[in-house]
């Protein structure tokens, strides 16, 4: 008997576990799920997803579409968003920080299509290193960024020096065509302001959110 089939065998099981297995770890980590995928171009696809944007090549994202056995391959530049189990995640550049390089993630957006102001929610893998007396451990961080008018491909962390310190002055300039608005965050108004440092941070997105709602309706 031919020795080599048993291990062919194993490797013809393994590989089309791992082919079959769907996670997702984060939204910009995920395997073999459900989604469809809308491109730059306009046009959009629907099938089985695998993305890994820390892959900038040609196959940043592939899509396995119903009856293909291989999958279509799109570089980050191609790809505007996916929509994932009534979510829709979106492609931003972030900015703000020290970054030796563009960096890239897919965010959940958490205003409307046609909000002018726009909030994301970005999940992050973080690996922390091992110390004397702890091992390396994998946690996951939500950090929250804003797309400002005309800034369509590029979204600002809620910390960032864009922002902070005085909120009340940077956000109120930069929203100074709605009076109204600018008024209430200039006066540091409950519900529309935030400072540097708090242990609340979870208040950040609501004020951001309280924000836009009212700047949406400026002027209508």
């Amino acid at each position: 008997m031919n020795r080599t089939i048993p291990f062919l065998l194993i490797f013809v099981i393994v590989f089309s576990s791992c082919r079959s297995m769907s996670y997702f770890e984060t939204p910009n980590a995920l395997r073999n799920l459900p989604a469809t995928v809308y491109l730059a171009n306009g046009r959009s696809y629907h099938g089985k997803m695998i993305v890994h944007t820390n892959k900038h090549s040609k196959s940043a994202v592939k899509l396995y579409v119903d009856g293909d056995k291989k999958p279509m391959r799109f570089s980050l530049d191609e790809v505007k968003g996916y929509e994932l189990r009534n979510e829709y995640y979106e492609l931003k550049e972030l900015r703000g920080g020290f970054r030796l390089t563009r960096e890239y993630s897919f965010m959940k957006r958490l205003t409307q299509e046609n909000s002018k102001l726009h909030l994301y929610e970005n999940l992050r893998k973080v690996t922390n290193p091992s110390g004397k007396h702890t091992s390396a451990y994998t946690s996951y961080e939500t950090e929250y960024f804003l797309q400002l008018p005309d800034e369509v491909g590029t979204v600002w962390p809620l910390n960032s020096s864009r922002f902070t310190p005085n909120f009340d002055e940077k956000m109120s300039q930069l929203l100074a065509d709605c009076p109204r608005l600018a008024s209430k965050i200039s006066n540091k108004e409950h519900g529309y302001f935030y400072a540097q440092f708090t242990v609340f941070r979870d208040k950040r997105p609501n004020v951001l959110l309280n924000i836009i709602e009212e700047y949406n309706e400026c002027g209508n």
